[in-house]
């Protein structure tokens, strides 16, 4: 980008379009703009991070009897296979 920059800056006072002074105001609306997408794509950034880390977060939650898959599964099991142990 900068190369770009210095580019641009030698056309324009190679052309005579635009003077010294125009393009330090010039240099500082190219920054300006340069510095509004940055914040816009930081903000859609976090905005995705967080819509990422909610699916996960609400992954995690049961309904009904608030168990998770694996207490639900060992529950399963042990009610379709008897006990042998021997309760005092």
């Amino acid at each position: 980008m900068q190369s770009y920059l210095l580019q641009m800056v030698n056309w324009t006072v190679h052309c005579g379009h635009i003077g010294l002074v125009t393009n330090v105001e010039l240099l500082n609306a190219v920054f300006q703009h340069f510095i509004q997408m940055w914040r816009q794509q930081e903000g859609a950034r976090k905005e995705r991070e967080a819509r990422e880390q909610s699916l996960y977060r609400y992954h995690t939650q049961t309904c009904g009897d608030g168990l998770n898959e694996d207490e639900r599964d060992e529950k399963d099991i042990a009610s379709r296979f008897p006990s042998f142990e021997q309760v005092s």
